[in-house]
């Protein structure tokens, strides 16, 4: 092994499993991008094995049509990192990932019944709810996913991330951009076109007969399966 490339293994293995709190970390296009397709990914598989060990068998748990990477998983990740990247005590990155999870998950589901009238997760049974949008028991663990994505993850992908070239980085971030943006926008418009036909609203546009056609009642119950409509 070349001392060259001994050095180059050394600096990554430091980089990786260096905990420096001190250093200031900057959060820029590429890395957000990253970040957040990470984050909806691993929320996906979290989901699924979550049914399976609930004994549902296999759930779509994405919620997008065409991409594995859960919007809400995403965006939460993404949150976390933007709040709480360069604190450095476990009690405040702990306190504000609490409040600061429990708000996140408050709005989407707030926002999800405002624009198309359904509920994805309803809390109302559950011990200190919070209209039935989220729970103070949840919050207490967006709290301590908070401490364990700030210290144990963030750091070292930060790290990673920091080793590839910025040119390649961008290049493929404006791809996955591009891609989740038109994954999202079918998905919105295939959401609401489900919403109007619960209602019984027909569809009044070309646009809107297709998404009847390839996204029917059934075929969203399918992908959707936690969606209740009020």
């Amino acid at each position: 092994m070349s001392a060259n490339t001994y050095r180059v293994k050394t600096d990554m293995s430091a980089a990786l499993f260096s905990n420096d709190g001190r250093k200031k970390r900057t959060l820029n296009f590429s890395k957000a991008v990253f970040i957040y397709l990470l984050g909806g990914l691993v929320g996906t598989v979290w989901e699924t094995l979550w049914n399976f060990m609930n004994g549902n068998g296999f759930v779509f748990c994405n919620g997008s049509l065409f991409t594995p990477f859960n919007f809400v998983y995403g965006v939460g990740g993404l949150v976390i990192i933007l709040c709480l990247r360069n604190r450095t005590k476990v009690w405040h990155v702990y306190l504000i990932g609490m409040i600061g999870g429990g708000i996140v998950e408050y709005m989407l589901s707030y926002l999800e019944e405002l624009i198309l009238g359904t509920r994805s997760w309803d809390y109302s049974g559950r011990l200190l709810n919070i209209f039935g949008r989220t729970t103070f028991i949840y919050m207490m663990f967006w709290g301590l996913l908070c401490v364990v994505v700030i210290f144990f993850l963030y750091r070292p992908l930060d790290a990673l991330l920091e080793m590839y070239p910025e040119r390649a980085m961008k290049i493929i971030s404006v791809v996955m951009v591009c891609i989740v943006a038109v994954d999202l926008t079918v998905t919105v418009g295939a959401m609401m076109r489900y919403a109007a036909r619960n209602k019984g609203i027909t569809a009044a546009t070309a646009i809107g007969r297709l998404f009847d056609r390839f996204c029917d009642d059934a075929f969203m119950a399918r992908r959707f399966p936690a969606m209740r409509f009020k």
